[in-house]
């Protein structure tokens, strides 16, 4: 029987992910990566990282998504060590409200269930002792989990790519994809900066490259930009204890080295404001800088309230990532009205913690036609009715 040949256009860590599926669980899948780049280079390599049990990065509607993701890191890891990056720093998810404190308490009942440590501190004393510096004077309490921490997004995406590889994936870097071919409405190859390919099925795994790259085959893809700004600080002095991934409703951070990166949250975005929202090109943004005076604004006034010390630092690095996200901050899996033209796109800040599941999903949507729970509830098709779209972040920021 021939092999179905699938091109996947991205070699992010969404991109990655669905050639590893594809070659690994399927034996009649003839795999081609398109990347203009390198593998792990564009989005991908801004990401934090940050992989917990306990955040509240993705709905708890979706909790096998977060625990596939962070399994498949980690077995990974074990089988493999070095190849994903993985600093075990644990979480502590702060929580100032009524509504954020449910969510955290829901957390941690998931992680304990699935075998994993966790716990919630309403004993300030005891956060305290995870960071003493913090301010918590109208803190409720706080979730705690020693498991998780935080991956490097462009060493997954580089082991993928290679175990893809190994397995007969062609993964073509510095390889643009100019045009898709199609016979009327359907997919039959891509024209590329090095040749012609003949194709069955194209997925569109191009992050913030989609609105674009939509165009080729005549779709307004449903995709914005948010700007996902980063500062790296260098405290004055060492802070003197281990840092964790830390939480905030509005921002987070982790420990870089001996430095802290911090970030805006991003479902904090205001999408109607064109200072956190937009359209813009990827290509003209730099590796390094760019970060808007409003962001430093944002940051010492959450900074100033609730951990105070880390203003005492000065900023090592900053710089600007444009994340691909809908109206509704989730992605968007599947079929579209071209046939034989996939999306896995729109994941937004979440890349790191659903890449694995869309991987698998994707693959398995391509390969029997079987739609996971996951695929299902994330269709193109549910922005045909943007007013209604279904909200599944149910906490507020």
């Amino acid at each position: 029987m021939a092999k179905k040949k699938v091109g996947i256009v991205g070699g992010g860590i969404i991109g990655t992910a669905i050639a590893y599926h594809l070659v690994y669980d399927y034996d009649d899948a003839e795999v081609y990566l398109f990347e203009k780049h390198t593998i792990g280079s564009g989005t991908t390599a801004k990401s934090a990282g940050t992989h917990c049990l306990i955040d509240d990065s993705v709905p708890h509607e979706f909790w096998s998504v977060r625990l596939f993701g962070f399994k498949f890191y980690t077995d990974l890891e074990e089988k493999c060590p070095g190849s994903t990056g993985f600093e075990k720093t644990g979480t502590l998810l702060i929580a100032p409200y009524p509504e954020y404190e449910k969510y955290a308490l829901q957390a941690v009942d998931l992680a304990v269930a699935s075998g994993y440590q966790a716990e919630y501190w309403k004993d300030k004393d005891k956060i305290r002792q995870i960071i003493p510096d913090l301010v918590l004077d109208d803190v409720l309490g706080a979730a705690y989990s020693p498991d998780d921490g935080f991956f490097d997004p462009t060493m997954i995406s580089n082991t993928l790519a290679k175990l893809s590889r190994e397995k007969g994936a062609t993964i073509l870097i510095g390889t643009e994809v100019s045009e898709v071919i199609r016979d009327g409405n359907r997919v039959t190859g891509v024209e590329t900066n090095k040749g012609h390919f003949d194709l069955d099925v194209l997925v569109d795994a191009t992050g913030p490259w989609a609105p674009f790259f939509g165009n080729k085959v005549g779709l307004d893809l449903p995709i914005i930009h948010t700007k996902a700004e980063v500062f790296i600080l260098e405290p004055s002095e060492s802070l003197g204890y281990p840092f964790p991934v830390l939480k905030f409703p509005r921002f987070y951070a982790r420990k870089d080295k001996d430095n802290v990166f911090i970030c805006k949250a991003h479902l904090t975005m205001d999408l109607n404001n064109p200072e956190h929202a937009g359209v813009w090109n990827p290509d003209e943004l730099p590796m390094t800088g760019g970060t808007d005076p409003y962001f430093w604004d944002f940051l010492t006034d959450e900074l100033m309230e609730h951990y105070p010390r880390l203003l005492e630092s000065s900023v090592a690095n900053d710089w600007v990532g444009y994340r691909a996200e809908p109206k509704d901050f989730m992605p968007v899996l599947g079929e579209t009205p071209v046939e034989g033209y996939i999306l896995a796109i729109g994941a937004g800040g979440n890349g790191v913690i659903e890449g694995p599941t869309i991987g698998r999903d994707i693959a398995r949507l391509i390969m029997t036609g079987e739609k996971s729970f996951f695929v299902d509830k994330l269709p193109l098709s549910r922005f045909e009715d943007v007013e209604n779209l279904e909200k599944h972040h149910k906490v507020t920021w």
